[in-house]
């Protein structure tokens, strides 16, 4: 593991970022540094650190990294890793663009964040109750879905004896064991690939499998195969709704075989979580979730790949889990964490959301006391 020392350009780079709070970092050579605050975009001050020259920017790599890592780096045209800078650990992403070396870097959160500390309902909790099945957690780059996936391992962690495997590209948060026991594996290091990893993790008598993302056929069938097989596996999707991430997964497959995994999906997803992080008026960003449970409608619509029924299942389900987007939207501008301008700029349904605006109160609260 490569770690950052405290005299370099870089370290002086990542510092400045942490001290503002960033969560993302971005270098391109002959153009100005760049970090990402609470969702926001913000240019690195020209007098703390002018746009590095061609020759800079590796300079600057040079003295951060190890010489056979620097040659990597320098060949590749794009390659994910993970270093420290201190106690703290940033994923990294280093690219070419036109033809020039460029860096992505994400703070990855290594304290253990509980579901409180995300801003997250004690709720979800109940996701990770069930000995086996499949929970998927969804949404856009940027939005949080992996940490919030760390958030319920944890959960399992320090309230069951379990044996958790996680299959990682690069491995982010490093988990320490408290009541379970962890195994991190990382593609390209510890395994040939997500699909290796998951087929030989299901033969290491696991309880629980985190895969970092499924992205193909093959490891969404293996996924679901290790679902079937009564383990709980937690993963992700890059997907905006409930009804986008089930037609994603049958998008993967030809015709002849969307039916087959419509069946496979509906026996096994447990539970679909697709999350947002939308502004909140104390000028961060909270969490907005829509969240999908199975039960015999649930699955009756994804077996029959009738989509378009979910949202209506989903509203109708407050009682047993369940709420759409702008539904909590509507207890996050009832609870006063959101304001009512940012709740329609980013409701599904403006005008429906408009009108139920007029009671505010839905009949069974999703945002409960503690």
């Amino acid at each position: 593991m490569e770690h950052i020392r405290p005299d370099t350009q870089l370290s002086r780079f990542l510092d400045y970022g942490r001290n503002r709070e960033a969560t993302d970092l971005h270098g391109q050579a002959e153009r100005p540094y760049t970090i990402r605050v609470h969702g926001n975009l913000l240019r690195v001050p020209l007098e703390f650190s002018p746009a590095p020259t061609a020759e800079e920017f590796y300079r600057l790599l040079r003295e951060s990294f190890s010489l056979e890592l620097c040659a990597r780096i320098e060949k590749a045209a794009e390659l994910d890793l993970s270093f420290y800078h201190g106690e703290q650990r940033y994923r990294a992403n280093f690219s070419k663009q036109k033809g020039r070396q460029s860096f992505s870097f994400r703070v990855v959160p290594q304290q253990r964040l509980k579901l409180s500390d995300l801003q997250l309902p004690d709720s979800l909790k109940d996701l990770v109750k069930e000995p086996r099945g499949l929970v998927l957690a969804t949404g856009s780059t940027g939005q949080g879905k992996s940490t919030t996936l760390r958030a319920l391992l944890q959960e399992i962690n320090e309230t069951r004896a379990a044996r958790i495997i996680t299959i990682e590209d690069p491995i982010e948060y490093v988990f320490e064991d408290c009541l379970s026991q962890f195994e991190q594996r990382e593609v390209g290091i510890d395994t040939a690939s997500f699909t290796d990893g998951i087929r030989n993790a299901m033969r290491q008598d696991p309880n629980v499998i985190f895969i970092g993302e499924i992205r193909d056929r093959e490891s969404i069938f293996t996924a679901m195969q290790a679902a079937e097989t009564g383990h709980l596996v937690l993963t992700t999707l890059h997907a905006d709704t409930v009804a986008q991430a089930i037609g994603r997964i049958r998008e993967f497959y030809p015709a002849s075989e969307q039916a087959s995994i419509s069946s496979l999906l509906a026996r096994n997803i447990n539970s679909i979580l697709c999350q947002r992080l939308i502004p909140n008026v104390q000028g961060t960003r909270t969490p907005c979730l829509e969240i999908l449970r199975r039960d015999a409608g649930v699955q009756e619509a994804i077996r029959a790949n009738n989509l378009e029924l979910l949202t209506g299942i989903i509203e109708a389900s407050v009682n047993q889990g369940m709420h759409t987007f702008d539904q909590y939207l509507t207890e996050l501008l009832a609870a006063g964490i959101i304001s009512r301008e940012t709740a329609l700029h980013y409701a599904v349904n403006q005008h429906k959301l408009e009108m139920n605006l007029r009671g505010i109160v839905t009949h069974t609260p999703i945002l409960k006391p503690d």
